[in-house]
């Protein structure tokens, strides 16, 4: 049994993730190991199995210039249960600009939110979260940016398939999402 803490700290109980139901557990480190190329393999795969529209993601991200992986979001984003969350700095970055606007054209606005925290503080969490309808689950969570410069640098996943773990950063990710989208000006 794993729990992730609650905001009211350490010893109060917060979210319970089961481990029974973990398939496999794989931890990769960049530079070492190409973290890209193995959330591009499982969304694609997800994709020609399921079907992008019965693929329900959640994604939170903090560094966002990876077309290729917001090429496969925005097709997956076709579910409308679908929610995508991104730290306010990543509508100004340079590289980030483009992907973002682009992507903010492309996906309803009730499925995207970008901001800050209820703190004023970054939304430094980067994880992402598919429930496929088989009734099993995949999420990757670490310090690793979606962006090429995070592939030079010391980041470490874990990439994990169960549905337990994919609904507990669903719920993390979409209390977040929540905050964001209605109290932070939202671009159109």
């Amino acid at each position: 049994m794993l729990r992730m803490i609650s905001r009211e700290g350490v010893g109060k109980l917060g979210a319970i993730q089961s481990t029974g139901d973990v398939t496999s557990w794989d931890t990769l480190s960049a530079p070492d190991d190409d973290i890209p190329a193995a959330i591009i393999a499982e969304q694609q795969a997800a994709i020609a199995k399921y079907g992008a529209a019965n693929i329900e993601q959640h994604s939170s991200q903090y560094g966002f210039t990876l077309q290729a992986i917001a090429d496969l979001f925005k097709q997956i984003s076709v579910n409308k249960a679908s929610r995508y969350l991104f730290d306010s700095s990543q509508g100004g970055g340079t590289a980030e600009k483009p992907i973002i606007t682009d992507f903010f054209g492309i996906v309803p606005q009730a499925q995207r939110a970008i901001g800050r925290t209820q703190f004023g503080a970054i939304l430094h969490e980067k994880g992402i979260t598919n429930l496929y309808p088989d009734g099993t689950g995949w999420t990757v969570t670490g310090s690793f940016n979606l962006s090429a410069s995070a592939s030079k640098q010391f980041n470490v996943v874990d990439i994990v398939r169960s549905r337990s773990r994919a609904e507990l950063f669903k719920s993390r990710i979409d209390e977040m999402f929540d905050y964001v989208a209605t109290h932070e000006p939202q671009p159109l």
